[in-house]
């Protein structure tokens, strides 16, 4: 016979019992064929009854159970003597638990065995079915494909409507903001563009996803445009030419030395 006592080993600690199940994911009822309906319900019931023993004897499953008890029970010593009493009459927590545990330890691996083996009849049938799923997946497959078909056509049509009408707000921004005066071309249907024309695209050059971030991406570029802003006359210090240029080119050439700022008269002058 061997020295060594098997009740020493890890299968017998106690404190470090895990117990895990682990069952496999189906489709739907409505891809399966009624057959398995009864087998799923069986190996569903069966892992249900598991996982609520197990929720229900939580605490005892813990590894620091006696922990948690023996800090209950010591506080139940110190009320017993505030209160007067003997503090062995108070039932003690660890000692119920410590008989109770093994019980529930052995109740839960069998819960566990019997979810496991509903698990692999209901797998194995499955295995057996998958024409028919595979018939059933298909069927649905085609009928939201053509849905899909037809509502993506539809958005189309719409971002091609709504690219239309971004050409008059392209007009009116010409003419009330810009000061042009842009010929209006007319058109039903046109690819949605920025208030620059250029095509709607990220920091990093990729096309902005389509809807709503679209729409918000072309109405920031819209809000972006700014008019001509007003004239500033310069004087060249390289040959003395007084120059009418938008403020900010004026600020640039007079920042570098290029020019300085000139009276408004000087350019009528000229």
């Amino acid at each position: 016979m061997s020295d060594i006592n098997p009740f020493n080993g890890p299968e017998y600690d106690r404190d470090a019992v895990e117990i895990h199940t682990d069952v496999t994911s189906l489709p739907p009822k409505q891809y399966l064929p009624v057959s398995l309906h009864k087998l799923v319900d069986t190996r569903d019931k069966a892992y249900d009854a598991f996982v609520d023993f197990e929720g229900d004897h939580a605490d005892l499953l813990q590894s620091n159970w006696r922990d948690m008890l023996r800090a209950q029970d010591e506080a139940a010593g110190r009320a017993a003597i505030v209160e007067g009493k003997d503090p062995l009459s108070v039932p003690s927590a660890l000692e119920d638990a410590s008989v109770k545990r093994p019980r529930i330890i052995g109740a839960l691996r069998a819960l566990r065995d019997a979810a496991m083996t509903a698990d692999r009849a209901l797998v194995s049938a499955v295995r057996k079915e998958l024409p028919a799923i595979a018939e059933l997946a298909e069927a649905d497959v085609a009928s939201t494909a053509d849905e899909y078909i037809r509502l993506q056509r539809e958005a189309d049509a719409a971002r091609q409507a709504y690219g239309a009408k971004l050409r008059v707000r392209s007009w009116v921004t010409d003419w009330a903001v810009l000061g042009l005066r842009t010929d209006f071309h007319d058109s039903s249907e046109a690819t949605p563009k920025t208030a620059s024309g250029g095509d709607v695209v990220d920091i990093d050059g990729r096309p902005v996803q389509r809807g709503a971030a679209e729409v918000k991406a072309i109405d920031e570029s819209y809000g972006a445009v700014r008019g001509p802003g007003p004239k500033v006359a310069v004087r060249s210090k390289a040959n003395g030419s007084v120059l009418e240029l938008d403020s900010d080119q004026a600020a640039a050439l007079v920042s570098i030395g290029a020019a300085e700022y000139a009276e408004q008269s000087d350019t009528d002058e000229g």
